[in-house]
């Protein structure tokens, strides 16, 4: 727990950065996993997918550590209970990619129509975006509290959370697309195999609702 300590004394946001390095890494491998099951390489996905679950499991570790580490006793830029509850927030990021990871190994799809395993894989690649985005956003923040909340720092991280807020937008309408398109192939789609591409789907918008959650803890600090 110790280097967990020290990092705090550093900057309330090492420790931060440290897990969600590790919640970047979660997200990544499944944007991996699921370029693999869009080409059909269904071995590789399911390696990737059992990685997401082990990455996940290793953030929850880090989480915990952090969480017992945090002593009451000391003294940084922002609240201890602002730390804990952001830090809540972005391990759900890991959780949401492990729950698409889930889906991906329950079941091997029959022959989907192409628009919309290609709309599956835009979806994970913009929500994932969101997720990369909240990486890049407490870095910032660790930059603004470095800079003693400098203004020219405090608008990149606006600005941050605005792309972040973007692509979350942007997924509510791929997968109002998506629903779309399975009742529009209602007739060529096992119910099974219906069931499994709304599913993914959901998990996959839950990457980016739990990212702009933590964006918007984000802005809630930067303004208290």
């Amino acid at each position: 727990m110790q280097v967990w300590t020290k990092l705090f004394a550093k900057s309330p946001f090492k420790p931060l950065i440290k897990h969600s390095e590790v919640v970047l890494n979660t997200v990544e491998t499944l944007e991996r996993a699921l370029q693999a099951w869009h080409s059909g390489n269904y071995g590789e996905m399911e390696r990737l997918a059992i990685e997401v679950d082990r990455l996940e499991d290793v953030a929850d570790r880090i989480k915990e550590e952090i969480r017992d580490s945090l002593s009451s006793k000391l003294m940084m830029a922002v609240a201890r209970e602002d730390v804990l509850i952001y830090l809540h927030m972005q391990d759900k990021v890991a959780d949401a990619a492990e729950d698409t990871a889930k889906w991906l190994l329950v079941k091997r799809p029959g022959e989907l129509p192409a628009e919309i395993k290609d709309l599956i894989l835009q979806m994970g690649t913009e929500s994932i975006k969101a997720a990369k985005l909240v990486h890049e956003a407490i870095v910032q923040m660790d930059r603004v509290i470095e800079s003693g909340f400098a203004d020219g720092e405090i608008e990149k991280e606006y600005g941050l959370i605005r792309k972040i807020e973007s692509v979350e937008k942007e997924i509510d309408g791929l997968d109002t697309r998506l629903m779309q398109l399975v009742l529009e192939n209602a007739e060529n789609l096992s119910w099974g195999d219906g069931f499994y591409v709304l599913n993914i789907a959901r998990t996959l918008s839950n990457i980016s609702d739990k990212a702009k959650d933590a964006a918007e803890r984000i802005r809630l600090m930067m303004n208290k």
